[in-house]
C-alpha cells in the first residue's frame, strides 16, 4: 500500500460526497442569519396596536381620556388577528374554455383581545362603544324600564309626542360619525414595522370574559370582532417617544428608556462586529436623525465606539473574523444585529 493511497481515496471522496452522509447548518445560515438576518421568519410576539377614536366619544363617557386610555388600550391587547382577504371568484366559460374573473374582494372580521385590566380600560373602551351607539347603557334603572316598560305610558307612543317618546331605546342615539375612525395592528422587527390600517373599523362582536370560582391560575380577557371597509398598508423604520412612528410606540411613561448594556449607548461589547455596528448606527443617524433618542444619546455613542476601537485587541479581532468566516457569513456586520451576535431585537 502507498503512502498516499488513503490520501487519494479522502479527496476523491470529498470531491464526489462533499458532505459525506450528513449535511451541516450552512444551507439556513446562509438563508436566515446573513445580511442580518434577512430572511429570518417574524416571531409573534413582537407587535403593536393603536386605536383612533371619534372625538364624539367624550361625551358619552367623560372619564375617558384618549391621549392617555386610548393608547394604554393598544398596550394591553393581548393578541390580535392581521387581516385576511377572499377575492369573489366567477368561473366562466367559452366555448368549454374556463376562465376565473374576480368580481370583488372579501375583508374577513378580525379578532382582537384584551387583558382585564385592574384599573378597566378594557371594560372602558366597552362601555363607550355601548353607550356611543345604543341609547340603553346611558339610562339610569328606572328610566331603562320606563323606556322597556310597554304599560307606561302608552304599550304603543309612536304617535303621541315627544313627551311621550323622550324614553329612546337600543340604536336611537342620534349617532352619525363611527366610533373608531382606525385600528392600525403592527409587526415588529429589526428596527422597522409593518402597519395594517383596519379603515372604519366596526364591532360586530364583543365579550367581557367569564367568572370561575374553580379557576385560580388564569386571568380574564375582553375579546372583540371587527368588521372594516378595506385595509392601508405601511412600512417604515420604529420611532420611540410621543410621537412615535408606528403611532404610540415608545411612549415614555410605559416603556424602559433606559439604555440596553449590548447597544454603544449602555456601554457597548468591545467586539470587531459591534464597533461596524455602532459605526453604521451613528453613520445613519448623521444621514437621517434616527437611530438615537436625542443628540445626547448619540454623543455618549460615539465616545463609547471611540472606547471600544481603542480595547480592540489583535488577538479579539482574529476571533471574530474566524467565528464569521466559520459561520457562514459574508461580513462582520452580518452577524451583529443591535449588539448581540446571532440575536435580533426590535
Amino acid at each position: 500500500m502507498g503512502i498516499f493511497d488513503g490520501f487519494f481515496d479522502n479527496l476523491v471522496s470529498g470531491i464526489l460526497n462533499p458532505k459525506g452522509n450528513l449535511a451541516d447548518w450552512r444551507h439556513a445560515s446562509r438563508t436566515f442569519v446573513k445580511n442580518s438576518f434577512r430572511l429570518a421568519p417574524k416571531v409573534k410576539f413582537l407587535y403593536h396596536v393603536a386605536f383612533t377614536f371619534s372625538p364624539a366619544i367624550q361625551k358619552t363617557l367623560p372619564t375617558w381620556n384618549e391621549k392617555k386610555h386610548g393608547l394604554e388600550a393598544g398596550i394591553i391587547v393581548k393578541s390580535a388577528d392581521l387581516p385576511s382577504f377572499s377575492a369573489n371568484i366567477e368561473t366562466k366559460k367559452k366555448y368549454n374554455r374556463t376562465a376565473n374573473i374576480q368580481t370583488g374582494i372579501q375583508y374577513n372580521p378580525v379578532n382582537i383581545s384584551l387583558h382585564d385590566d385592574n384599573l378597566g380600560i378594557a371594560t372602558g373602551l366597552f362601555e363607550a362603544y355601548y353607550r356611543y351607539y345604543f341609547a340603553d347603557a346611558n339610562y339610569g334603572t328606572d328610566e331603562l324600564r320606563r323606556a322597556y316598560d310597554k304599560s307606561w305610558p302608552a304599550r304603543d307612543s309612536t304617535y303621541l309626542g315627544s313627551e311621550r317618546n323622550r324614553y329612546t331605546f337600543g340604536l336611537h342615539n342620534q349617532i352619525t360619525d363611527p366610533f373608531f375612525k382606525d385600528i392600525q395592528i403592527s409587526q415588529m422587527t429589526r428596527h422597522t414595522y409593518t402597519t395594517y390600517t383596519l379603515v372604519n373599523p366596526i364591532i360586530t362582536e364583543w365579550k367581557h370574559g367569564d367568572v370561575n370560582s374553580a379557576d385560580g391560575s388564569s386571568t380574564n380577557e375582553n375579546t372583540m370582532t371587527v368588521a372594516y371597509e378595506t385595509v392601508w398598508i405601511d412600512r417604515g423604520g420604529t420611532e420611540a417617544g410621543p410621537d412615535g412612528d408606528p403611532k404610540g410606540f415608545g411612549d415614555l411613561p410605559h416603556y424602559d428608556v433606559t439604555p440596553s448594556p449590548i447597544t454603544l449607548v449602555g456601554g457597548g461589547s468591545v467586539s470587531l462586529g459591534a464597533v461596524l455596528s455602532g459605526a453604521a448606527d451613528l453613520f445613519d443617524y448623521g444621514r437621517t436623525g434616527k437611530g438615537f433618542s436625542n443628540p445626547i444619546a448619540a454623543a455618549i455613542a460615539g465616545v463609547n465606539l471611540l472606547n471600544n476601537i481603542q480595547n480592540l485587541t489583535q488577538e479579539g479581532i482574529t476571533e471574530d473574523i474566524t467565528n464569521i468566516i466559520t459561520s457562514g457569513s459574508d461580513s462582520v456586520y452580518d452577524n451583529v444585529v443591535s449588539g448581540l451576535p446571532n440575536t435580533s431585537f426590535d
